[in-house]
């Protein structure tokens, strides 16, 4: 596999050309003097205009070393009048158009190709790219090339509406490497209009035009979801070759609201091999009228100790509105589970906000064993209205001594997750009002700094988990949407301690 994406060879400003005379194997010298195109694929065409259109509006000739090209979920073809036209070998006139994706914010995959196998030693990958403007005009954006999740140099497009060639070298790729361009924005239009593949071999074979508009990158591990039902705080948790999902089950419907009649009364379980396919199991830990957990029970969380499996969850009591704390059920099969006698074992602790309505967050517990003892996180509100993530440590999984806040952040940071990887610790937090992920070498003192990390888009995507899967880091979480929300599953690469998830 190549090891790392590469330097920006080069550019070549202002020019929609990219051959010498007729020929479709010349390019022209400003992209490699001995270089000869493999291939080439651009977008947009001219039975569209002042429009956007599927993805298959393109002209193709693509090299026989690639072995699939994806574009992102929502990406269009565009002609866009006054474009310079970029002269075709073997087709009358010129193409004019781009691939365009709108709206983005902050970094986006735009494309993606995958190599079969016969690569030249080494590639060079020609990008055509524009900086096409919004209502307030242009502003500065860039392109990034990674290889196999590897990140490389971000490339400035020029904000003066005309095209660029931008292009890297390519070595050593294998069959499989996958080559991703990234575009960045603040705001507005990304595009791009086209890739030419160049080497310095003579003869490579190309293949057909493909009918059809282009796949979509999707990347998913596997997903999770049911007809009838919405799904919220969940957790998986792999016993054997098996996957287990305990999840806050309630009615698919337009507000998916817990405080709905009949929703969040259970948790729902379901098993599976590949986290695609699903069997059903029964509901388990109904809640307990005129208890702590008579209103709902949430958010789900398993730790093993001494052979015997160990469920955190919060319960909302329904004599107080509002009022949570945390419990814990047992079980020696992960299908039948017993609640402890003492529960709840954990409440907020006096360093939190007391409402006079009784309302107390304290929930989504989440555990995990650190040296010696257990460390539990969950989601507070400090005294002064800040939302914070407490700890707590306990030799037995049942008396909890309060450790202060591990951070205080926005307001509401639900669903904490905390995992360990090459010696370090993260720690998940999202909701409505922000999302991070921390980062700390000590879970149980800190510090717990924000690190920098690629949340998918679009989509409001809640409740992080993570999946250990021996090697294999597998990140996860839910959509909220109306009538049925789901759980995706995807694969991690990490690069000096950064996870980066393939979406």
């Amino acid at each position: 596999m190549a090891a790392e994406s590469p330097a920006i060879l080069g550019r070549l400003e202002n020019s929609p050309r990219w051959f010498e005379g007729n020929g479709q194997s010349k390019p022209v010298e400003g992209l490699g003097k001995a270089m000869h195109a493999d291939g080439y694929i651009f977008f947009g065409s001219g039975r569209i205009t002042d429009t956007f259109g599927d993805t298959s509006h393109r002209i193709e000739s693509l090299p026989s070393y690639m072995d699939g090209l994806a574009v992102a979920v929502g990406a269009k073809t565009a002609v866009v009048p006054g474009y310079s036209q970029i002269p075709i070998p073997g087709a009358a006139g010129g193409h004019a158009g781009t691939l365009t994706l709108m709206g983005i914010e902050g970094t986006v995959e735009l494309l993606t190709f995958r190599i079969s196998s016969s690569a030249p030693s080494t590639v060079r990958l020609a990008l055509l790219v524009d900086n096409l403007g919004t209502d307030t005009g242009y502003v500065s954006r860039s392109l990034r090339l990674d290889v196999n999740g590897v990140e490389g140099a971000a490339a400035k497009v020029l904000p003066n509406g005309q095209p660029d060639w931008i292009f890297w070298d390519l070595s050593g790729l294998k069959k499989g490497d996958e080559i991703s361009l990234h575009a960045e924005s603040s705001h507005g239009v990304a595009a791009l209009g086209g890739l030419v593949f160049l080497s310095g071999a003579e003869a490579v074979s190309r293949k057909p035009a493909a009918a059809g508009p282009l796949p979509i990158i999707d990347r998913k591990v596997g997903e999770f979801s049911r007809e009838g039902e919405y799904i919220k705080d969940y957790y998986v948790y792999r016993e054997g070759d098996t996957f287990h999902l305990f999840y806050n089950v309630g009615a698919a419907g337009d507000k998916q609201d817990w405080q709905q009649p009949g929703n969040e009364k259970a948790f729902g379980h379901a098993t599976s091999k590949d986290l695609k396919t699903w069997q059903h199991h029964p509901r388990i830990l109904e809640v307990l009228p005129g208890t702590w957990e008579g209103e709902v029970v949430s958010a789900p969380s398993i730790i093993k100790h001494d052979g015997i499996y160990y469920l955190f969850y919060t319960g909302f009591d329904d004599r107080v509105c509002g009022r949570q704390s945390i419990g814990f059920a047992t079980s020696k099969d992960l299908f039948n589970w017993e609640r402890h006698s003492g529960n709840p074992v954990y409440e907020a602790p006096p360093w939190t906000a007391r409402n006079e309505s009784g309302w107390l967050d304290c929930r989504d517990a989440h555990v995990i064993k650190y040296g010696d003892e257990f460390l539990m996180f969950t989601m507070v509100t400090t005294a002064e209205g800040k939302g914070a993530i407490a700890v707590a440590s306990s030799s037995d999984l049942v008396k909890w001594k309060d450790l202060g806040p591990a951070v205080v952040t926005f307001t509401t940071p639900e669903s904490p997750r905390v995992f360990e990887h090459g010696g370090s610790y993260y720690m998940f937090a999202s909701s409505a009002h922000g999302k991070e992920l921390f980062k700390a070498s000590n879970p149980k003192t800190g510090p717990w700094e924000s690190m920098p990390f690629q949340w998918p888009a679009p989509g409001f995507w809640s409740g992080w988990e993570v999946v250990e899967d021996g090697n294999r880091t597998i990140f996860s979480a839910f959509e909220w949407k109306s009538f049925g929300n789901f759980v995706r599953f995807w694969d991690v690469r990490w690069n000096q301690g950064i996870p980066k998830v393939m979406y």
